[in-house]
């Protein structure tokens, strides 16, 4: 039997980056997306459904996280 993957689609607000579907390792957590797709923890928001979700929180299979990016600007 093979390692599970789990897959999941990620969307960007506001839209630097159109929306992709990624494959992680088993046993991934949110950090693992962000560094999939190049997002710094730093300035960026991930939600799950209505939720803001932390860098620990595992993926699930077949979600979709929103990446909000924090930006200023004066």
């Amino acid at each position: 039997m093979g390692v599970f993957v789990p897959l999941v689609r990620v969307q960007f607000r506001p839209r630097r980056q159109e929306e992709r579907v990624v494959a992680l390792a088993a046993g991934a957590t949110v950090a693992d997306v962000l560094r999939e797709v190049g997002q710094p923890a730093s300035s960026t928001l991930v939600v799950r459904g209505q939720d803001p979700v932390g860098e620990s929180e595992p993926v699930v299979d077949g979600e979709t996280l929103l990446l909000v990016s924090s930006f200023s600007g004066g």
